[in-house]
């Protein structure tokens, strides 16, 4: 028996979703688009703080619900949930697995990982429609 991963478990209904994930998952986008605007990655633990999760084990189905959802809206959305990155690593965890373009990037090695997160977050800390994007899920930006 295969086990699914999180780009395939985590539902994409951000915008109307009720499961506790999606809502945390509506809590946290503007979030990330406040660390992404400003050029920086957030580390679990800390935007667990900021969110008020007591878990920060618990970004998995969050991350993903926002990777799936932005990859619904438009695939060409750069994928901002690969700038949270576990404090000793430095590496988004093994959800982010689906979402890189090494599809088993969990599976890299430290070099080839830092690599793939290098090519990933340019995009993100360049990207200059952060705004319409939390607009397409009626949220607003964190200043």
């Amino acid at each position: 028996m295969t086990k699914l991963t999180t780009i395939e478990i985590a539902s994409s209904d951000v915008l109307n979703g009720n499961k506790t994930y999606l809502i945390r998952a509506r809590i946290t986008l503007p979030y990330l688009v406040k660390h992404a605007k400003a050029g920086e990655t957030v580390y679990y633990s800390d935007l667990a703080k900021e969110i008020n999760i007591s878990n920060p084990r618990s970004f998995n189905f969050i991350l993903g619900a926002i990777g799936n959802a932005l990859k619904e809206i438009d695939p060409s959305i750069p994928k901002i949930q690969c700038i949270v990155v576990n404090k000793n690593s430095k590496f988004p965890g093994d959800g982010i697995d689906g979402f890189m373009n090494q599809k088993n990037f969990s599976k890299l090695n430290k070099l080839e990982k830092t690599q793939e997160l290098n090519r990933a977050l340019s995009p993100v800390f360049n990207y200059q429609k952060w705004d319409w994007v939390l607009e397409q899920f009626r949220l607003e930006p964190i200043s």
